[in-house]
């Protein structure tokens, strides 16, 4: 059971202008709270021992934002990274094997999908777990969705089934 999660927050926020220009997107308030802090909720209470958030765009926030939870940031200098990157930055806080990670700019409704993710992943059998809602579900996403199912639940591109930002991820 990967016991490590990155936050994804480094990015631009672009199509939250003009709320980002003075402020990272993850720090923009939903509910009377941060969007970071709803997803650092979520990761604590999953039960997840090591969460790291990665940071570009005024990172310097993120981090007075952070002083003091001891979750650790990784930042990206000079330049930003892909998520991938990102991802592989932070390696070195994460730790070994499987690791989850959660796009910071959506608030959930229900249950935690990172609970849902962890009684669902099965690393004998996967490499990746992706938590996905049908197009109808997903409010503010516009068609297309990103991923169908085939019948042995392998998924591909195209179709209703929209990414959420949720997953775990087998990182060698």
């Amino acid at each position: 059971m990967p016991d490590s999660i990155m936050l994804f927050a480094a990015g631009f926020g672009t199509r939250m202008r003009p709320l980002t220009l003075t402020r990272p997107k993850p720090l923009i308030e939903v509910a009377g709270k941060p969007l970071i802090d709803h997803a650092l909720g979520l990761a604590q209470d999953a039960g997840l021992g090591r969460i790291v958030v990665n940071a570009h765009y005024k990172a310097d926030m993120l981090e007075r934002h952070l002083a003091g939870t001891g979750v650790p940031l990784s930042v990206e200098r000079p330049e930003i990274l892909d998520t991938g990157g990102g991802l592989r930055k932070a390696l070195p806080f994460l730790g070994e094997g499987a690791v989850m990670t959660l796009n910071t700019d959506a608030i959930w409704a229900g249950s935690n999908p990172l609970t849902a993710l962890q009684k669902a992943w099965d690393p004998a059998r996967m490499d990746a777990l992706l938590a996905l809602v049908p197009l109808e579900r997903a409010k503010g996403r516009a068609a297309p969705g990103d991923f169908n199912l085939d019948p042995k639940a392998r998924i591909g591109r195209g179709g209703d089934l929209v990414y959420t930002g949720a997953q775990i991820l087998k990182t060698d």
